[in-house]
């Protein structure tokens, strides 16, 4: 049975672990990259990330990024379509001094046990929330959907290109 446009969304923001990052440089230029990252109830995506990354210091020259979660290639019954969400999203640096950011970096340590003990210690991390703006979601073939700043799907025409 095919699964409703809401429940796949659903579905793969919630398998995925990682997701690719796309930034600009501070000359200008595309950078593509990934991360681990976390989810709340309000659909915000956080990312603990090293300033050592270029992705890092993108993010706090031009605190915009696009991000995209994709199905497995492997599990993707058709390559040309397999499921994937874009996001746009506004980034803000989580200060240390938040009430919230304990309770992140908690949530990664429960999601990434193995390597967010040490990660927690080191100086050069950094996390980032990224608010989602607008997106779109594939579920295959002629079933592509907008979605808004509050999470909600609107049918794209399938004759039209998805952006």
């Amino acid at each position: 049975m095919k699964q409703s446009p809401e429940a796949a969304l659903a579905e793969l923001q919630q398998r995925l672990e990682s997701l690719f990052l796309s930034t600009i440089t501070t000359e200008g230029k595309p950078n593509a990259s990934y991360a681990p990252f976390i989810r709340d109830d309000n659909n915000h995506f956080y990312i603990f990330i090293s300033r050592l990354a270029t992705h890092t210091a993108d993010l706090l020259a031009n605190p915009q990024a696009s991000i995209l979660l994709a199905e497995d290639e492997k599990d993707a019954r058709q390559i040309f379509a397999r499921k994937r969400l874009r996001y746009d999203c506004d980034c803000s640096v989580v200060e240390k001094t938040a009430g919230d950011y304990e309770i992140l970096l908690d949530q990664f340590e429960t999601r990434f046990s193995t390597m967010m003990p040490l990660l927690r210690t080191l100086p050069d991390f950094i996390l980032f929330r990224l608010t989602v703006t607008s997106g779109n979601f594939v579920q295959g073939f002629a079933q592509t959907f907008k979605i808004n700043q509050d999470g909600i799907l609107i049918h794209n025409d399938p004759r039209q290109a998805v952006q």
